[in-house]
């Protein structure tokens, strides 16, 4: 039997509902609770660089910590769209962003557990690059993510002087930001990384979430299914 690239992890499927069902229920407060959260800790590190200990374990871990809420933060707005927008639109989609196959032992283990479909395709997703991060939901949008999240203009009703835009280092930062999580996980470095220009991409990538949520957020409102709305 071709179970395609690996066989189906019902612990993980099962862990990731049961945890996501403890976080907030807009993805972007979550991700802006941990990414507030890792700056002041980052701060709090470059300040007292010479007095704090375990250094290097914290530094790692500012960084670690940020991509996984970036990472959560895309895996729940999948799930949003899974639970939020016409089938219509989003079903099409799904045989190019999830390719594996499965057996029937797995599909009756799929029944029995109660596990929903699309449960397994949101929880078998990685977004620790931005590559990938732009060809999942590009399909959706029908566009470039990045650039209608680079290209977008933001502030508060009725006071013009919020107004802010978001620049193209922004996606740069992200992707330094991913590049190092990557060498920190799977190659650590004994000298210091964290510092004010590393911080600067973490707010930076920070920032450019807050665009990319609000194109997003108005996507699931232009798509959501009409059969929600009945319910209400």
């Amino acid at each position: 039997m071709d179970f395609g690239d690996k066989s189906l992890d019902f612990r993980k499927v099962l862990t990731n509902r049961e945890i996501r069902q403890g976080r907030h229920a807009r993805p972007y407060s979550n991700l802006m609770e941990g990414a507030n959260q890792c700056l002041a800790a980052g701060r709090d590190i470059v300040k007292n660089a010479d007095t704090s200990s375990h250094l290097q374990l914290l530094e790692r871990s500012v960084v670690i910590t940020f991509v996984t809420h970036v990472e959560v933060y895309f895996r729940d707005m999948l799930d949003a769209i899974f639970k939020h927008c016409d089938p219509d639109y989003f079903l099409p989609h799904l045989r190019h962003i999830h390719q594996n196959k499965y057996g029937i032992d797995e599909m009756i283990d799929v029944y029995t557990k109660q596990i929903h479909p699309l449960e397994i395709v949101s929880s078998d997703m990685s977004f620790q690059n931005t590559d990938k991060i732009e060809r999942i939901f590009s399909r959706f949008l029908g566009s470039s993510l990045w650039s209608a999240a680079i290209n977008i203009k933001i502030r508060i009703k009725d006071r013009p002087e919020t107004a802010c835009s978001f620049e193209p280092e922004y996606l740069e930062g992200l992707k330094r930001i991913f590049e190092l999580r990557h060498e920190l996980v799977h190659n650590p470095r004994n000298a210091r990384h964290l510092t004010e220009e590393l911080l600067q991409d973490i707010e930076n990538a920070f920032g450019l979430m807050l665009a990319v949520d609000c194109v997003l957020t108005q996507m699931l409102h232009d798509r959501r299914d009409p059969a929600l709305d009945l319910e209400d």
